[in-house]
């Protein structure tokens, strides 16, 4: 959703391909998506499965099936085609360390990224605090901060 939102503004036409009609994405991802789609911005297909490319040489289309039935496959022309896929975050285990959670991540202590169990560090997209942006970026930053602290504490001397 996030690649269709920025490339809405970039890209002459953008089609987002989404296996099921609901999103499990951000809300405000989920809500901006519908509102270029309303706008006329961008193609929504869902749901729907890229199932095959084509071209010779080069990138020219690609086949998207709107449901379980081939009958139904679309041919789309394409310049591009960026295959992602959404990530859900599920602590599992996890969720039973007696950690505090809020909204499915565990909260943090941005000064070392440290839990409320002493010892136990946070990063990435597990982790949430105020402001927090999930970024790979921002977690080479977490990981950097605890990395520090995990040291300090294996080494105090």
């Amino acid at each position: 959703m996030d690649w269709s939102i920025f490339l809405a503004d970039v890209a002459s036409e953008v089609t987002l391909v989404h296996r099921r009609n609901e999103f499990r994405g951000a809300l405000d991802s989920v809500e901006k998506v519908q509102q270029l789609k309303n706008q006329g911005k961008i193609n929504l297909i869902t749901p729907g499965e890229v199932v095959g490319l084509k071209g010779d040489g080069k990138l020219e289309s690609v086949i998207i099936r709107k449901t379980s039935n081939a009958a139904e496959d679309i041919t789309l022309e394409v310049d591009n085609f960026i295959p992602l896929f959404g990530l859900s975050p599920k602590l599992g285990p996890i969720a039973d360390w007696g950690l505090e959670i809020e909204k499915n991540a565990i909260k943090v202590d941005t000064f070392d990224y440290q839990t409320n169990i002493p010892g136990i560090y946070a990063i990435g997209d597990v982790n949430t605090y105020p402001g927090k942006l999930k970024l790979i970026l921002c977690g080479f930053h977490e990981a950097t901060l605890m990395c520090q602290s995990a040291y300090q504490r294996i080494f105090p001397r």
